[in-house]
């Protein structure tokens, strides 16, 4: 009977899958950024959103993780993942500060660093989308 009552497992993989797709549109609207300056303005906006819909998949988790009994995972775990995984607000001062301070060229390192990034935000997200399993 107290089943019925008692929320268990909640749509934390799901949530978590959404974040990793997240990162990686942000860090993709970036690597444009870098490779395209002169829509740096468009593309700061977009990662901007980006950030926006980050902060409330990671709010929706620390309250789904408060409102659930049982957890798929450790509370500990769910939370250093999803906070750890909250990194967009850094995404966001890099594209804020592009476009603030005017930048007109970047160096090829800034640009391969942009694409390595990239490459790691993909494989998070793939990572993250087996934890359901």
């Amino acid at each position: 009977m107290f089943g019925r009552f008692m929320p268990t497992e909640g749509k934390f993989f799901e949530i978590f899958d959404v974040h990793g797709k997240c990162i990686v549109s942000a860090s993709h609207e970036l690597e444009l950024l870098i490779d395209n300056l002169q829509d740096a303005e468009t593309h700061k906006q977009n990662v901007q959103m980006a950030e926006k819909a980050d902060d409330k998949l990671t709010h929706e988790t620390i309250d789904l993780l408060h409102k659930t009994f049982i957890t798929p995972l450790d509370r500990d775990e769910i939370h250093k993942l999803i906070t750890t995984m909250d990194i967009l607000d850094l995404m966001e001062d890099v594209a804020t500060a592009i476009s603030l301070y005017d930048v007109q060229a970047v160096t090829s390192e800034a640009s391969q660093l942009a694409h390595i990034c990239m490459a790691a935000f993909e494989r998070v997200q793939f990572a993250v989308s087996l934890l359901a399993d």
